[in-house]
């Protein structure tokens, strides 16, 4: 019998063969997927009212709140944080910076739907938005101003070409025929509208060094001028703006401003966003003589503001959404807030448990469970939360100006600070091993604390180092410091009293933010400088034995396994080949909205944690897709 095959019926047998078996291969770097699979919070930037809701930017969502209670009613994802809002006739329209202008259908509050976007060419990138008629007008930075048709709003078509401006456009206000543009350095530039399609400038005021906001009424112009505070401007001649007066604004920056009408009195005022200084209530009845007549301080940044009859909406950075009531102007009432987890500067996990360090909100306890992040408990901690480390039922925050707080996480819904301590500098990073915390203390160095008792940490040693210390990484014997411009320091701390600096004196090209160590290797994340390996097999003798330059500035590095995870600020999350620790290699990056500092990337899935600031917290798979891949079979 011949059981020899024919080569074209042996090619068809191992293509089945491939078929049925699902032989696989891992994909190619370009095809990688890495899902999201859920983002958490952000800051709040911009906000605006629609009808019966708010519409607020947290971090990259677009959140709808009730404007009764500021109870949650829908959510929708955009691929960047929020930086301007606008809404008409049941639609949100959201600057979003590189990813340009969204608009989202509010037809249904409790399920946005996003319908149409234009996205803004470099370097423009999308600031802030007004909506008048049936044009979109976006202030896109350093891209002047971009109209856009939305007469269909699925359908949106962008007219060229754009407005060329002098300075960064912020934001925009329409009056009349006529649009005012925020354009910071640029300062006020007035465009008409004679054409709604192809605005042109007719005019511009630049007595002033910064414009960041501008509301119009009443033939003025109220300019939020940041460090100079109010500018009121008098636009009898729009293509003349003449300054009226100036209002200062003590202990604040003036970020947005808005125009309401006293719901008994009927005076004007204008209502200021101050950042640190809060909301600020000006009366302006008398543009000529403007006078401060109330304030309220947020929880967190106040960035914009939305006005609604006698209500006030504060879009309050990492403090969320405020709604005051100014029935009385000289006295803002808190009437509502909506808490975010924002400004995510640090992650710890230890089980099923998450913590991160958030700013000034303090330290924020998540559940994070099939992939699924939600708020569990908020602790307000003095100063701001920037690191934090867990060891069994406590988790030790570096808390800058705080200092360290130890807290008990054993039920991780009910936060309790069981103690604190402050040593001679900002505490900027902490790592704990065995009984002892290490607190990286900025110019003052590291901090060796005994942990003996959680309840009363004491301070046994502390080790002065050349730069500023920012992070810490605990070993057996050794503790090494990201010194900053000090670069790696290796303190000696098999005697935990006695500890000192070990070994040569020994700078890295960069700024030195965090290091991870495996084997014999310390990962260090250099900021501008990239990633470094160094050899510490003789800790005395520290030497850099690879290099690998990365988009963006490295923040914070974890490794496992073969690859290095870079957190990189705006450029997201790198992930590099550590096959070869001599030659690392980047084999992937992966854009995260906001600015990632910090992460954590462990586990048989290899799911990460990063901590982007105002783009929140972000849970993502790590892990290559897989490709099919055919083997190529010669004809013979």
């Amino acid at each position: 019998m011949n059981t020899s095959v024919a080569p074209r019926s042996l090619t068809r047998l191992v293509l089945a063969l491939v078929l049925l078996l699902g032989i696989t291969a891992p994909a190619a770097a370009a095809d990688m997927p890495y899902p999201f699979l859920d983002q958490l919070g952000g800051a709040s930037y911009a906000i605006a009212t629609l009808e019966t809701v708010v519409c607020v930017g947290v971090g990259p969502n677009l959140t709808v709140l009730s404007a009764s209670d500021l109870a949650p009613l829908g959510n929708i994802r955009l691929p960047a944080i929020v930086r301007g809002l606008a809404t008409a006739d049941g639609y949100a329209y959201v600057a979003a910076g590189a990813a340009g202008l969204r608009i989202v259908s509010l037809v249904n509050p409790a399920a946005p739907v996003e319908v149409g976007s234009i996205p803004m060419e470099a370097p423009g990138s999308a600031n802030g938005v007004a909506v008048a008629g049936t044009y979109a007008y976006v202030a896109a930075a350093e891209g002047g101003v971009v109209v856009v048709d939305v007469s269909d709003p699925t359908d949106p078509v962008r007219i060229d070409p754009a407005v060329d401006l002098q300075g960064e456009a912020l934001n925009i206000e329409i009056a009349g025929s006529y649009a005012y543009v925020a354009a910071r350095w640029g300062a006020l530039r007035v465009l008409s509208l004679g054409d709604p399609a192809r605005p042109r400038e007719v005019g511009a005021y630049l007595q002033v060094y910064e414009v960041l906001d501008v509301a119009v009424a009443s033939g003025y112009a109220y300019l939020a001028a940041s460090d100079d505070g109010l500018k009121i401007l008098s636009l009898s001649t729009p293509e003349q703006p003449s300054l009226v007066t100036s209002q200062p604004i003590p202990d604040g920056i003036a970020t947005a401003v808005g125009i309401a009408q006293g719901p008994v009195d009927g005076e004007s005022y204008a209502i200021l966003a101050a950042l640190d200084g809060g909301l600020r209530v000006i009366s302006v009845t008398d543009p000529a003589a403007p006078a401060e007549v109330g304030a309220h301080s947020t929880p967190g940044r106040a960035y914009d503001v939305a006005i609604r009859g006698a209500r006030i909406y504060v879009a309050d950075g990492p403090g969320g959404v405020q709604a005051l009531d100014i029935g009385a102007p000289g006295e803002p009432q808190p009437i509502h807030s909506y808490a975010v987890l924002s400004d995510a500067l640090d992650v710890a996990v230890e089980d099923t448990r998450v913590l991160v360090a958030s700013g000034v909100v303090g330290l924020q306890s998540v559940s994070y469970r099939d992939g699924q992040l939600t708020v569990l408990d908020t602790l307000d901690t003095p100063g701001d939360a920037i690191g934090v480390a867990m060891a069994g039922e406590y988790v030790y925050v570096a808390d800058r100006e705080g200092g360290l707080r130890v807290i008990s996480v054993a039920d991780p819904a009910d936060l309790a600070e069981v103690s604190a301590i402050s040593g001679p500098g900002p505490a900027n990073g902490v790592d704990v091993h065995g009984e002892y915390a290490y607190v990286a203390a900025g110019q003052s160095g590291l901090w060796v604390l005994s942990l003996s008792d959680p309840a009363a940490p004491a301070i046994v040693q502390t080790v002065d180092t050349p730069g500023e210390a920012l992070n810490v990484v605990a070993g057996d014997e050794y503790v090494y410091v990201a010194d900053g411009e000090g670069g790696l320091r290796v303190i000696s701390v098999a005697e935990p009293s006695a500890a000192h600096e070990f070994g040569e004196h020994f700078e890295t090209p960069g700024n030195a933010w965090n290091i991870a160590l495996l084997g014999q290797y310390a990962y260090l994340a250099d900021g501008s400088e990239g990633l470094h390996v160094i050899d510490i097999s003789d800790p005395a003798t520290p030497e850099i034995v690879g290099s690998l330059p990365l988009p963006g500035s490295a923040r914070d590095v974890r490794v496992h396994g073969s690859s290095a995870y870079v957190a990189a600020e705006a450029a997201g999350l790198h992930v590099v080949s550590i096959d070869l620790p001599e030659s690392p290699k980047l084999a992937r990056s992966i854009p995260i909205p906001g600015n990632t500092t910090s992460l954590h990337a462990e586990g048989e899935d290899l799911a990460a944690l990063a901590c982007a600031r105002d783009g929140g917290l972000i849970a993502l798979s790590l892990k290559a897709g897989n490709r099919l891949h055919l083997p190529v079979i010669l004809r013979s």
